[in-house]
């Protein structure tokens, strides 16, 4: 009969151990499916774009990305938060440079009630042979550009919190 109690207690002591691992491993189960808060980015000051011409701007700018009628160049830079970006028109034909996704132009998170589409880092418009625009990004992360009016030519710019200044 003291066998039996013995027998009963060690039953019940691997039920309880093995309900403390079956509820805990649902626990991180239910945790791994939370869905996280989402927390909005906080607000940057505005790209400050501006479009003109080349032959007469005196504007300071911190980089260059040279359209052609190959594409940019470079297509793909690094940059420091609050580098501001020239899109320089060297094509014999117009060129729109906008945030990505064609057409919509939505993935540069600022947007301005003023903006042509979906973001602030938008040309708003076709820019002619020796045309420019400027855009200073403030916002971290990879942003994807394209020309609205070819979009098969395409860049990305990466934007870090870094000090480090406009990197090719």
């Amino acid at each position: 009969m003291r066998y039996n109690t013995l027998m009963q207690k060690g039953w019940l002591a691997v039920f309880g151990i093995l309900m403390v691992v079956g509820l805990g491993g649902l626990f991180l189960l239910w945790r791994s499916l939370q869905v996280p808060v989402y927390t909005p980015l906080a607000p940057q000051p505005s790209g400050q774009s501006v479009v003109g011409n080349a032959a007469d701007d005196s504007d300071p700018f911190d980089i260059t990305i040279t359209y052609t009628n190959d594409g940019y160049s470079p297509r793909d830079i690094t940059i420091a938060q609050g580098t501001r970006v020239r899109f320089l028109n060297a094509a014999s034909e117009t060129t729109w440079p906008a945030s990505g996704v064609h057409p919509t132009h939505t993935l540069y998170p600022e947007k301005e009630s003023t903006d042509c589409l979906g973001s602030s880092f938008d040309s708003c418009r076709g820019l002619k042979p020796e045309e420019f625009y400027d855009f200073t990004f403030y916002y971290p992360g990879r942003w994807p550009f394209h020309d609205h009016e070819h979009a098969f030519h395409s860049g990305s710019i990466t934007v870090t919190a870094s000090s480090t200044r406009a990197q090719q």
